[in-house]
């Protein structure tokens, strides 16, 4: 296949044609370019690009830090992929006999990236006349009438069918799990007439792709885009969508966090202060005597334990709390779930006295709510949290209360003081209107141009500017050894930022594909390359406390994505298994650095842990929505760079709304939202070898050759690998059926 490259100059087509017509829209049968509408302001938003000191003063240099890729660098990295996430080195060696695989790392300082113009030749347009129709032309006065459509969708939900606890998540995790329908979504096709004229032309390159910067082309293959002039006044065209909804009621019964830590209906201030026994400042603590029957205070009482504050109970004689005899023993066991009445964490049996939960309670919260409608809101003792591990007991029967394990539409329930909370599961009716506006076309100009393979938006770097890596992935297990399992570039520039070049990558929903071993079709690419900030750096440094948040809606011919991104750095420190020595030898006899061992042989020894001290911890956070659905994906990534090592240490988890497959035995980290990001691919530095070799000596003495990137695969130093699209985040790149098998 043969690739023109040319530069891409100021988009004159469309200066001229908004000279001629006020209003211009474009219509394509291939994937477009980003199109981006930036996001209205949010205050919540952080840049501290703009300010001039942030964190605690801590600054680096950003090429002490990441790479300098006029240097040859080889760099070996453990790799752990998700079924592996959360397992350690230590652990790994001591659980399998082979170390974990290999990620290695190279870049290419012999050759630049051409991404040069050739020629402005290819954006001449050239008339079909053979196509014309109206306009000017004795062939036609009014042009062409064409029958249309639309198609008008409602928005997306999903039906709650039920809920059930989670009885086989360790207790701590336990919660309700909602079982939802499939997708309810309707639709309705609209007919309508439009009547306009008709021009076409031809020409390489379709100039109003993009406004500037480099693109590449296939010149065997065409493609066809209508450019539509439309009237200033619009059609429109509306439907209202009527649905019922099953949904969790308003009253959010499981996401509710009891704050009524006495048990007794009422709002109660904080317990009162006995004395400060333990001079700690404050009269909060519970101490625990190792004597039996000790006289802590001197009162001449003697106890086991002592409270700093009057534990108050709540003057009632309090029922056991309510659980669920998973193995019908008659007694309550640590793996049952129960009812939590008292606040204090642990299961309590019934009263013989009016006691106290153990612990000290502060005044209690509550959330002010309007019960009764007189319009004053009343308080109520509990706040809404953002997990749903509420579990529900019905107190129908007050002598023999029973844990609701299982709810279903239209089930009800009676609190311990006599609320009634009536269907749980709420069916709701509501009219979804949806409206959309058609351009009234005046007349149609079609361009067929060549198909477009790649793209880079900045024309003002050269070759010298773009670098490439390659990764390998090596799998260590016993049988394959050495075996290559894949292999990645990645394309680099640095500008004020480290940039990252690459094929954006955009999900969809489940129902685009039907197993977990089709869970890559989810996925797709764009056609082009774009730029993308990897790390943002501040007048070329790092900072402890950079924090930057971006946001902005990408129009793609699949759906609308808000696209949420967050960068913050903190410096750190961090511990991996990196060593170039790894043993030492006395009197021939090999003896292992990690644990003493004697072997044979140097490369039998484990690596040796080096902790890295001047270090900065990248966290670059990714969430995007698709609108109308949506469903969220989610992807964070924690980086590591210490001085003279670039990457010591990776981490990227993700997490979704809806989840294309079964990840339960994912290792993982739960944000401060209560959001769960599962570990997906790990990265630790084993082995660094960094050749210095300067790019002004190299320029003179060795200058590099340039090379396109559809050249790969026809020179030895890329070992004949072609260049390959990839879902990729720095050095990890990203393949869903990963660990499936």
């Amino acid at each position: 296949m043969f690739l023109d490259y040319f530069n891409i100059s100021v988009n004159t087509f469309l200066k001229k044609s908004a000279l001629i017509l006020p209003t211009l829209i474009f219509l394509q049968n291939c994937a477009e370019p980003e199109d981006n509408d930036v996001v209205a302001e949010n205050p919540s938003f952080t840049n501290t690009l703009v300010t001039q000191a942030v964190g605690d003063g801590s600054t680096g240099a950003v090429d002490d830090y990441f790479y300098n890729f006029d240097d040859a660098i080889d760099a070996k990295f453990f790799k752990y992929s998700k079924s592996r996430f959360g397992t350690s080195y230590d652990k790994y060696i001591a659980s399998y006999p082979y170390p974990p695989d290999n990620m290695i790392m190279k870049n290419f300082p012999d050759y630049l990236l051409d991404v040069s113009p050739d020629s402005n030749q290819f954006v001449v347009r050239h008339p079909i006349d053979t196509l014309v129709i109206g306009l000017d032309t004795i062939t036609s006065d009014i042009g062409r009438i064409v029958q249309d459509s639309l198609i008008l969708s409602s928005s997306q939900f999903k039906n709650l069918e039920s809920i059930d606890w989670d009885l086989d998540a360790e207790p701590s995790l336990q919660r309700y799990r909602l079982r939802n329908s499939g997708w309810v979504q309707q639709d309705t096709m609209l007919y309508y007439a439009d009547t306009f004229d008709v021009k076409a032309y031809w020409a390489v390159l379709d100039t109003p792709l993009i406004d500037n910067g480099f693109m590449f082309v296939d010149t065997s293959e065409w493609q066809d885009t209508s450019y539509a002039f439309i009237k200033d006044e619009m059609m429109t065209f509306s439907n209202n969508f009527q649905f019922t909804r099953t949904q969790m009621h308003a009253d959010s019964l499981i996401f509710r966090v009891n704050t009524d830590c006495n048990d007794n209906n009422s709002w109660d201030q904080a317990e009162q202060g006995i004395a400060d026994y333990n001079n700690d400042g404050d009269m909060k603590d519970v101490l625990f005597e190792n004597n039996d029957n000790f006289d802590y205070n001197g009162d001449g009482t003697l106890q086991d334990i002592v409270f700093e504050f009057v534990d108050r109970g709540n003057e009632i004689l309090d029922p056991a709390e309510t659980y669920f005899d998973i193995n019908e023993n008659g007694e309550f066991d640590l793996n049952e779930p129960y009812e939590d009445r008292n606040c204090n964490d642990k299961w309590d049996a019934a009263e013989a006295i009016d006691t106290g939960n153990g612990r000290f309670d502060d005044i209690e919260d509550y959330t002010l709510k309007d019960s009764d409608g007189d319009g004053t809101p009343e308080k109520h003792l509990y706040q809404i949290g953002s997990v749903p591990n509420n579990i529900l007991v019905d107190w129908s029967s007050p002598e023999s209360p029973q844990l609701l394990l299982e709810v279903n539409i239209g089930d009800d329930l009676i609190d311990r003081w006599g609320n009634t909370f009536e269907d749980i599961i709420e069916t709701v009716s509501f009219i979804d209107i949806k409206r959309k506006d058609i351009g009234d076309v005046d007349s149609l100009v079609t361009l067929f141009t060549n198909d477009v393979v790649g793209y880079i938006d900045n024309s003002n770097q050269e070759p010298e500017d773009f670098y490439v890596t390659k990764t390998e992935f090596i799998s260590n297990r016993t049988g394959d050894d050495g075996q290559r399992l894949d292999y990645d570039y990645q394309i680099f520039s640095k500008d004020k930022h480290i940039n990252q070049h690459i094929y954006k990558s955009y999900f969809l929903p489940l129902g685009f594909y039907w197993s977990e071993y089709q869970v890559d079709q989810g996925f797709w690419h764009k056609k082009y390359l774009e730029k993308d900030i990897y790390l943002y750096s501040y007048n070329g440094l790092f900072r402890d406390g950079e924090h930057v948040d971006t946001a902005y809606y990408d129009t793609t011919d699949i759906a609308i994505y808000l696209v949420e991104k967050s960068f913050q750095v903190e410096k750190s420190e961090v511990t991996v298994p990196a060593a170039k020595v790894k043993s030492s030898i006395n009197d021939g006899v090999i003896t292992c650095l990690r644990d003493n061992s004697t072997v044979n042989f140097e490369e039998e020894c484990a690596q040796v842990d080096t902790t890295f001290s001047d270090c900065f911890k990248i966290t670059s956070v990714t969430n995007m929505t698709m609108m109308g659905s949506g469903v969220e994906y989610g992807q964070k990534v924690h980086t590591w760079l210490a001085k003279d090592h670039g990457i010591v240490k990776s981490d990227l988890y993700m997490r979704w709304t809806e989840n294309p497959y079964s990840d339960g035995s994912a290792y993982g980290e739960i944000d401060e939202n209560g959001e769960v990001w599962s570990g997906f691919s790990r990265i630790e530095l084993a082995e660094l070898d960094v050749k210095k070799t300067g790019n002004v000596f190299r320029q003179i003495y060795n200058p590099a050759q340039i090379v396109k990137k559809e050249d790969f695969k026809d020179l030895p130093d890329f070992n004949y690998d072609p260049f390959k699209i990839s879902n990729q985040s720095g050095f990890h790149t990203i393949k869903l059926e990963e660990d499936l098998e």
